[in-house]
């Protein structure tokens, strides 16, 4: 009787020993447990592969768009300038009791001369610094090289600190190390251009990226400010548009 215990128990040890051994089998009929989770661990690496991707298309995206509307805002910037310079110019020649078709040349004239008024540095010339702006905004716009752009920008107000376009030149070197998240530093430039520079059409914008900056660092409260002084002293312009969809999502 012990001997045949003892042979249920061996054969019973045995049976489970090999069942152990023995390939699990998946439920169904689409092979073992094992090679179903090699398939979906391949699936979820293909979606996160995937997700990767479309966040650098929507980051790529995202900078074209900034460009672009950095270009635009150029070009406004310096077709107001023209216009400016007509002005004053027309008035002078009225008050001196000359005929206003004097000015029409000026109209000819590269936005790019007219926007420099008496910005220069004393000694330099005016084709100086449009040549060092221009060159700072063509390695964003056009090359691309935003590493180089900083240090441009930042050239070019220790050398004019009086132009046009330093208000400008800040916005830009704002816009270039918020890109590459370095906030605080961006945070700095965009508080110059909203506190030196009032009268700036960069303002309202910088002001708004002072809220975005601030959200990105999770001080909603400030970001909450900055979206709310932007509609109140910009009320109908595009920044005070995007300011009204950044409070929404506060």
């Amino acid at each position: 009787m012990k001997h045949n215990l003892a042979a249920i128990s061996m054969a019973a040890v045995l049976s489970t020993s090999a069942w152990a051994q023995a390939p699990v089998s998946s439920v169904g009929s689409s092979g073992s447990v094992s090679d179903r989770l090699a398939e979906l661990e391949r699936g979820a690496n293909a979606r996160s592969q995937a997700q990767i991707e479309h966040q650098r298309q929507l980051t790529s995206l995202q900078r074209e768009v900034s460009e672009l509307r950095g270009l635009l805002e150029e070009q406004s910037y310096r077709l107001e300038q023209v216009i400016e310079r007509q002005r004053s110019m027309l008035a002078a020649q009225q008050d001196a009791g000359q005929p206003a078709q004097a000015a029409q040349p000026e109209a000819a004239a590269p936005a790019a001369s007219a926007a420099n008024g008496s910005g220069n540095q004393p000694g330099a010339s005016s084709s100086d610094e449009q040549a060092a702006y221009d060159n700072a905004v063509n390695l964003v716009l056009q090359q691309k090289d935003y590493d180089a752009a900083i240090p441009a920008f930042a050239r070019f107000i220790t050398q004019y600190p009086q132009s046009d376009y330093v208000p400008n030149a800040h916005y830009w070197l704002g816009q270039l190390l918020f890109a590459q998240k370095r906030f605080d530093q961006s945070k700095a430039q965009f508080t110059r251009v909203v506190e030196a520079y009032g009268k700036s059409n960069k303002r309202p914008d910088a002001m708004l990226k002072l809220g975005v900056i601030a959200r990105e660092q999770g001080d909603n409260a400030s970001a909450k400010q900055h979206f709310e002084q932007v509609v109140r002293e910009y009320a109908g312009s595009s920044a005070a548009r995007l300011a009204e969809e950044y409070l929404a999502g506060l």
